[in-house]
């Protein structure tokens, strides 16, 4: 009785330690406080399930490899060979106060910085609003005039794919019980694809103190029904009163690839019915009534999603193909700093919306964009900034050859934008005069332009700046900067200017050309001169001093250099444009002198014919 009793005290004990032979417990520092680790194996060519999760005895899907872990497990690093893996069932379930840590097996010897920790992987990211001023204080200081993202994006040749066709949660879903929890998540050099939940396909961040670190990765065509078609940061418990500009989670995306993301829209019909009434004698009147009511909603933010006091760091990154309403990430009221990445390709409305809303509690918001290139989009925008009491920075950036799109454009802010040192080249705009613009569209809002650089950009009003403003205290400022071999197909070949406050400084316009005003067009405007330099710029209709025009009726008040200050003459400016153009007006002038010889030509014939008979009568008579 003895021997079975221990027999089956046996076979218990090492089944539990297959089960959980991969659990490690650390002892803490306070006490007798353990914190339980598990370090688990998947490979997708294996058949085993059950009692795996070791190197040499791997699981075959990620859910089995979980699951051999302790379920109090307090961090797991799931170590995952190269295959592809479906996903059709939860994974991790409902996140709390853990770290996760997902590598690709190869990236352990492949990786150009070996990991060690969640927690030092992320080192090199901002933390804090302090350190990100130091970012924006030493990318001020720098002195280029224009740059581009030169390097390439790092790619394990042995790739693990995450599939979420099937999945029916986030592959991550995080949701704190309290205040106090605090979860760390690290994924290295794994590709995420096909992933399509209502929010946060990849990762559901429902909370704060949540660090998220994404290193070498890739995802190419996750979807949302509703926000953050990858991840999604959404307010919720300790978010809400973070207050004076708390940040209360991180997400760090390094050296990662984001692919033909697509947002959709999703219409939603109610019908009502109403059938077979009685009237008062008891008979069926048979009617029958229909109320069809449709709802659309589209996907916010189809790789990003943040309305949480979250600061978002996208470094070296590239973004290739991705379209629709707000296609790569809307950020409302949050801090992001976009460094030396790569969006090219996109067909978005826009790309990025930031979106900074007062009374929300969360501090000024803080955008960051610092050599970055935007090119070879068609049919939208590139970045909208929208709102009060946010920063937003441009700062060595590229806009190139981007067809039919604005590359940045104001809409109601009041915030502080400034535009330092960027590159705008070869961007052709040419939709509607109201959404013009090659490079920058200004609407009621207030930006700073500084060192930057304006070439060959094309429109149909404001062939590189478009500005509409109507209230005293929002205006432009432009200092040192080069407007060059740009074009509007009808009037403001460089900057269109309506209802604005318009400062040039130091600023050269150089062969730019347009129906009318090829250098600045001024609509009911004030405009500052100072210390500018014009050349060869062209009014193929009205042509003007330095390419400067005014619209007729409306005031437009030029102010400091006293050469300029002229420029609005009506000895200049026609009330009305020209409908001809000089070829035309030639043309007709030489018609005019051909018909008025000809007609002299006739005169002539008929003088003389008359002056015959006249001289055949006299013979006649005096005969």
């Amino acid at each position: 009785m003895i021997k079975k009793l221990f027999f089956i005290l046996f076979i218990i004990y090492f089944t539990g330690s297959l089960v959980y032979c991969n659990d490690i417990s650390d002892n803490g520092n306070s006490g007798d406080n353990k914190i339980i680790k598990c370090n688990t194996y998947v490979d997708s060519s294996s058949n085993s399930t059950f009692g795996c999760g070791t190197l040499d005895f791997p699981c075959s899907t990620i859910f089995s490899a979980i699951q051999s872990c302790n379920p109090s497990y307090q961090e797991i690093t799931l170590t995952i060979i190269p295959g592809t893996y479906f996903i059709n069932t939860t994974t991790f379930g409902i996140i709390t106060n853990k770290t996760i840590n997902i590598l690709n097996n190869d990236s352990l010897s492949s990786s150009s910085s070996s990991f060690s920790s969640s927690s030092s992987s992320s080192s090199s990211s901002p933390s804090s609003l302090h350190e990100i001023r130091e970012i924006e204080d030493d990318s001020t200081s720098a002195v280029t005039t224009s740059s581009t993202s030169s390097s390439q994006p790092f790619s394990l040749s042995n790739k693990v794919i995450i599939d979420l066709t099937d999945a029916i949660d986030s592959f991550i879903n995080i949701k704190p019980s309290k205040s106090s929890d605090l979860t760390t998540i690290y994924i290295l050099g794994i590709t995420f694809k096909n992933g399509n939940q209502s929010s946060g396909s990849v990762i559901l961040n429902q909370g704060s103190w949540v660090d998220i670190t994404i290193d070498q990765s890739s995802f190419i065509n996750n979807g949302a029904s509703q926000v953050g078609g990858s991840f999604a940061m959404i307010s919720g418990i300790g978010n809400s009163g973070g207050g004076s500009g708390a940040i209360n989670s991180t997400l760090n995306l390094i050296n990662s690839s984001f692919i033909n993301t697509t947002t959709t829209t999703t219409t939603t019909t109610t019908t009502t019915t109403t059938l077979n009434t009685l009237n008062n004698s008891g008979n069926n009147n048979n009617n029958q009534s229909f109320n069809l009511i449709k709802k659309e909603s589209t996907t916010i933010g189809g790789i990003i999603f943040s309305n949480s006091t979250t600061l978002i760091t996208i470094n070296d990154c590239r973004f290739f193909n991705n379209s629709g309403n707000n296609g790569i990430g809307y950020i409302w009221s949050g801090y992001l700093v976009l460094n030396n990445s790569l969006i090219e390709g996109s067909n978005c409305t826009p790309a990025f919306f930031f979106n900074s809303i007062s009374g929300m509690d969360t501090g000024a918001p803080l955008f960051l964009v610092l050599n970055t290139t935007f090119t070879n989009a068609i049919n939208g925008v590139g970045f909208v900034v929208f709102g009060d009491y946010s920063t937003t920075t441009f700062q060595q950036c590229t806009f190139s050859d981007n067809v039919n799109t604005t590359p940045i454009s104001l809409n109601n802010s009041f915030s502080n934008v400034l535009v330092n040192q960027c590159l705008f080249l070869n961007n052709n705009n040419s939709k509607s005069e109201s959404d013009s613009a090659g490079a920058i569209n200004i609407i009621d809002s207030t930006i700073i332009i500084e060192s930057s650089v304006f070439t060959n950009n094309r429109a149909v009003i404001g062939g590189a700046i478009q500005m509409n403003g109507s209230l005293p205290e929002q205006y432009v400022k432009i200092y040192n900067s080069i407007f060059n071999n740009n074009n509007a197909t009808d009037i403001g070949g460089s900057i269109y200017s309506q209802e604005g406050q318009l400062y040039l400084y130091s600023c050269q316009f150089l062969n730019n050309e347009a129906v009318a005003g090829s250098a600045v067009y001024c609509l009911n405007s004030n405009i500052n001169f100072s210390n500018m330099t014009f050349f060869n710029n062209t009014d193929s209709s009205i042509p003007t001093p330095n390419g400067i025009g005014c619209g007729s009726g409306k005031v437009c008040s030029i102010q400091g250099d006293q050469q300029f200050q002229d420029s609005c003459s009506y000895n200049y400016q026609p009330a009305k444009p020209s409908l001809l153009t000089p070829g035309e007006v030639a043309a007709i002038v030489i018609c005019v002198l051909i018909g008025a010889g000809i007609i002299a030509a006739i005169l002539i014939l008929i003088v003389r014919k008359i002056s015959r008979k006249r001289s055949g009568y006299t013979k006649i008579v005096n005969g």
